[in-house]
């Protein structure tokens, strides 16, 4: 049996196994990440001249091209090419909303000359590079615009070493939960022959943890302290005690008020003295009875909290002249 009758015969029985395996719940997955099939199944290819492709290789095409073998499993996938060329695998991942996602994989190359990474993916100039991006699906399949990569796995820069050993990589997906992106895998060859190397590529998810709940709102809840009288000129001063930082309003009921309104901005939680002044209407009463029965209505608001009201009864007293 021929190799390559070998290896389709693998790959069918392969994929087969799959197809009668029980699909499990998945928040993101990579379709033959490991290669084991023995193909590209699950993964495309772009290839600007024709002359170098992705493919599936073994230990033994390996052997015979000089490859690196694959790091783990029977098969990963490789770039080879024999005149220049911008190979690109790629495949689209849905990351599902509410769920952390960190992907793996396992990178690895071998160039014969010199690496040269100019900024682009462009074959008209010297370029001898390879780069790992998780990018918009949206995007043309050859951008390195920052609008369209979201995050550089992997990216080679001019006077890096001409072999990289089987390396693992990972990046942090999280960020593009609810999204599908475009993992991509570029190699760009002008110089010379430029073998670079993918295997165990996966995403592991787990569901984020529920938000902690809200913080308790802030009390509004004042209570009333000592009325303390100032009987020479029928004033008094009210102890109201409030649970932190607001604002304090003290209104006198009634359509014919007979206190003045006081108004006060505490910054932390204390005691407050409302100073009670009569108006008008209130000193003829004192000055007339020696003695203002009223009612004062208390709101606090407390910051970034709601308002509370409570309504008060007080009384103040002047000594009258005989």
């Amino acid at each position: 049996m021929s190799r390559l009758t070998v290896r389709s015969f693998l790959a069918l029985i392969m994929a087969s196994v799959a197809l009668a395996a029980p699909a499990g719940a998945s928040a993101a997955t990579v379709v033959n990440g490991d290669f084991e099939t023995g193909t590209l199944s699950g993964w495309q290819q772009y290839n600007q001249t024709g002359n170098g492709e992705w493919f599936a290789y073994d230990k033994t095409e390996a052997e015979d091209n000089g490859f690196i073998p694959p790091p783990s499993g029977a098969f990963a996938a490789v770039d080879d090419q024999g005149e220049p060329d911008l190979d690109i695998l790629y495949q689209d991942i849905a990351l599902e909303p509410a769920f952390t996602h960190k992907l793996a994989l396992t990178f690895y190359y071998q160039s014969t000359e010199p690496i040269i990474a100019p900024g682009s993916l462009s074959l008209v100039v010297d370029n001898q590079q390879a780069r790992i991006d998780v990018m918009k699906p949206s995007a043309l399949i050859d951008s390195v615009s920052s609008a369209d990569i979201l995050t550089t796995v992997f990216a080679n820069k001019s006077g890096d070493p001409e072999q990289m050993m089987p390396t693992r990589l990972t990046a942090d997906l999280t960020p593009f939960a609810g999204q599908t992106v475009r993992l991509r895998i570029a190699n760009a060859v002008t110089e010379g022959p430029f073998n670079t190397g993918l295997d165990a590529v996966s995403i592991t998810s787990a569901p984020l943890p529920p938000p902690p709940p809200p913080p308790p709102p802030p009390s509004n809840v004042i209570t009333r302290g000592k009325l303390t009288l100032n009987k020479a000129n029928g004033t008094g001063k009210l102890a109201i005690n409030v649970p932190g930082p607001g604002t304090v309003v003290a209104i006198g009921k009634g359509t014919k008020k007979k206190v003045k309104r006081v108004n006060l901005a505490p910054t932390a939680a204390g005691t407050l003295q409302l100073a009670l002044k009569p108006t008008f209407a209130g000193k003829k009463i004192l000055n007339a009875k020696g003695k203002l029965k009223t009612q004062i209505d208390v709101t606090f608001t407390p910051t970034g909290g709601t308002a509370a009201t409570q309504t008060y009864k007080v009384t103040l007293k002047k000594t009258l002249k005989k």
